[in-house]
């Protein structure tokens, strides 16, 4: 299991980013939340990769095995019905 710290964090980003969507070619608050955690695990980001809002972060420690992981930015254009205050 997650370290309670990274949970809690790794919580309020997914509500975050769930309460402010932004369509495909306006992610720039998503973008901007992603750089800046990125940042402040000790990743090296570059940004405006691919002309838009793509990032790339880089954590370096070291010689071993590398892990990728990608992950879309953009919302869809749909109204959710939960009630989630995050919604």
């Amino acid at each position: 299991p997650l370290p309670r710290p990274l949970l809690r964090s790794a919580v309020e980003l997914y509500l975050d980013l769930h309460a402010h969507p932004e369509l495909s070619g306006h992610e720039h608050r998503t973008a901007a939340r992603l750089a800046a955690r990125l940042a402040g695990h000790g990743c090296a980001v570059t940004r405006s990769v691919g002309g838009g809002h793509g990032l790339v972060g880089v954590l370096d420690n070291g010689p071993g095995p590398t892990v990728l992981l990608r992950t879309e930015l953009d919302a869809l254009p749909v109204t959710e019905a939960t009630g989630l205050p995050y919604a």
